[in-house]
């Protein structure tokens, strides 16, 4: 049976760690505050000059070389993210172009469900490896979250982190890899307008916009509600489908939403917390970068061997849920 192997993957992280310590000061907050309320230990902030295109270059051209690829040798790259440097073109044709030294004709598309573009990207991935035949595809996942935080919004401006990952995807039918297990996507439009960037699309394009409206906004106790009275219901549904509890995963990658998130899951379904995966505290929220972090973390440490079962979930704004299922 034809399975799947990670043939590499790689993060980029821009810049010096930025400490919660510091932004306290920067915003008159009291001592402990941010990671009291956020879990955020330290984050990376890029730097002006940087853009999502040449973060998501760095980690896939790392991801290549670990993997003594070229651009070239790849089938297709997805870009998956909710971060873009321009509207048009694409993150995936900018992000290949500051790598395309050869010209290389390598398909490419972008993915966009916020924190969840990972999942579905995945998903989009084993499809075309085990159904079109083809025989390698990379995912990036970059983001630079920094850009659109209001200093005058404490709780998401410490939050928030810039990171970027790459992994290279390769069908094989040699010994190793994983072999897909299960995917589940749900959406509840309840949540749509609950996280939200107002001005910069074709709905408000911006020339006469306040300049908050450029910011990230989000209502997050309605938020965290809405998640706790889907979750329950979301979860149930994926264990009968993939006949597989929680607690029987040797690993869960969540997507770090914030320390009350983590925690919230942990506790509601009785999970080792040495079986969680967790990188909120260093990295802080990455969006569609948190569960790739995790995932190079895991796979990097050499915690991806033959028997163990890794379990990927989150949820994103919109309101929607996501799960998917590994089984090396």
């Amino acid at each position: 049976m034809m399975k799947i192997k990670i043939r590499s993957i790689a993060k980029y992280l821009p810049g010096a760690a930025v400490h919660s310590g510091t932004l306290e000061r920067q915003l008159q907050l009291p001592e402990g505050w941010i990671e009291k309320n956020s879990g955020v230990s330290t984050r990376h902030w890029a730097a002006k000059e940087e853009s999502v295109a040449s973060m998501g270059a760095v980690a896939l051209g790392r991801a290549l070389e670990q993997a003594d690829l070229r651009l070239a040798d790849l089938d297709l790259l997805i870009a998956a993210g909710a971060s873009y440097d321009y509207p048009i073109p694409f993150n995936a044709a900018l992000i290949k172009r500051q790598l395309d030294t050869q010209a290389a004709e390598t398909p490419c598309f972008d993915v966009d469900s916020t924190c969840l573009s990972f999942l579905h990207a995945l998903d989009i991935a084993h499809l075309y490896l085990m159904h079109r035949n083809l025989k390698r595809v990379a995912i990036v996942s970059a983001e630079l979250a920094s850009r659109s935080l209001n200093p005058a919004d404490a709780k998401t401006y410490s939050l928030f982190g810039d990171a970027a990952v790459a992994v290279v995807l390769e069908a094989s039918d040699q010994q190793g890899g994983y072999t897909p297990a299960g995917s589940y996507f749900r959406n509840y439009t309840r949540g749509v307008e609950m996280a939200v960037i107002p001005a910069g699309g074709i709905v408000e394009p911006g020339r006469n916009a306040d300049p908050s409206a450029f910011y990230f906004q989000m209502q997050g106790k309605q938020m965290i509600k809405l998640t706790l009275e889907k979750l329950e219901g979301f979860m149930a549904d994926f264990v009968r489908r993939t006949n597989t509890e929680l607690p029987e995963y040797d690993f869960i990658l969540p997507h770090q939403t914030s320390r009350i998130g983590n925690d919230m899951f942990i506790r509601k379904y009785n999970l080792a917390p040495s079986r969680m995966i967790l990188t909120l505290a260093k990295y802080g929220n990455c969006i569609s970068a948190s569960i790739p972090l995790g995932l190079e973390e895991l796979h990097n440490s050499g915690r991806t061997e033959k028997g163990v079962k890794v379990l990927l979930a989150g949820s994103a704004a919109g309101l929607s849920l996501g799960a998917v299922s590994l089984a090396f």
